[in-house]
């Protein structure tokens, strides 16, 4: 009993820190927890629901749509994390009267689970109340923001007494801000090309059938609700686009216009729109701030002003 109670003693020191840094860790703003308090704050008044991955955090400011819009699109969010998050929230929303998809290149072939950046699920998991069912029960990044963050990077902002920013360029409306100081240095036929080919080795096949379930799924709740769904694809620049693989982006095409024929929707293709130009791109396949401006104002008079 005594080399028991010493050995708690040691280690209580150890737990309670443990403990602090649970509790630290969970003040932190990061982009998960910041879009779901600012949803919440707004989700009344919203009209225009904007989903997708990257492209659209960075590419759509609803800023300069005419009716209040909120971008809930993140970095490599899946279409199963599109339908799953509209689902949570739709029937809270009153005055929801369209949505926004968003189908990349990359979109039909991908889940986050997948990639090197199957951390995220854990945020969903943590921030959201969405599990992936991949997940395993068991997980520590289920539970722990230390797991969540890594050892490493928590111990890194316990040092920075937790004043860490993780949701610089975020907007109240979602948006995601994307200067353009690097323009010259990220923009680049070589880049281009090393940015496809990881799209490409990304692209899981047999992930193209659940995929395009979540699509539909989401596609008909939204029909079901009296909600116009609208699906798009943004822009890239030609240094991307001209690498992208044909039949890749046939297929996609085809898939969509299946769905849309199906549910009634319209489609937008925006991939290669000669009124992007070089200027307005932040690297190969995103926009910076001047582009998102011009892509948000064509949305809204090409789509939102449309009955």
């Amino acid at each position: 009993m005594k080399k028991l109670f010493f050995k708690l003693l040691l280690f209580s020191p150890i737990l309670l820190f443990l403990i602090y840094l649970e509790y630290n860790l969970s003040g932190i703003q990061n982009s998960y927890s910041y879009k779901r308090n600012c949803l919440e704050k707004q989700i009344d008044s919203i009209e225009v629901l904007v989903l997708g991955s990257s492209q659209t955090a960075y590419g759509v400011n609803p800023i300069y749509f005419s009716k209040k819009g909120y971008n809930l699109a993140n970095i490599s969010q899946t279409l199963f994390y599109d339908a799953q998050l509209t689902l949570k929230y739709i029937d809270r929303m009153p005055n929801l009267k369209k949505v926004v998809i968003t189908i990349s290149y990359f979109s039909f072939g991908e889940q986050i689970h997948d990639g090197v950046e199957a951390w995220r699920d854990y945020c969903y998991y943590q921030f959201w109340d969405i599990k992936y069912p991949e997940i395993q029960n068991l997980d520590l990044g289920k539970y722990s923001k230390i797991f969540l963050y890594t050892p490493k990077l928590s111990f890194l902002y316990f040092t920075q007494n937790f004043k860490v920013n993780l949701i610089e360029g975020l907007h109240q409306n979602g948006y995601l801000f994307h200067d353009t100081t690097s323009n010259e240095l990220n923009i680049s036929d070589q880049l281009g090309y090393q940015r496809v080919r990881a799209h490409n080795l990304a692209f899981n096949e047999n992930r193209i059938t659940e995929n395009k379930t979540d699509l539909e799924i989401l596609v008909n709740e939204l029909k079901k609700r009296n909600i116009i769904p609208v699906i798009i694809t943004p822009p890239v620049y030609v240094t991307y686009s001209k690498y992208t693989n044909k039949e890749n982006l046939k297929r996609n095409q085809e898939t969509v216009r299946s769905i849309c024929e199906r549910y009634q929707c319209k489609y937008f293709n925006y991939f290669t729109d000669e009124r992007f130009v070089k200027s307005d791109f932040y690297d190969n396949d995103h926009l910076n701030f001047i582009g998102a401006s011009k892509f948000s104002k064509i949305i809204n008079n090409e789509i939102l002003e449309l009955n």
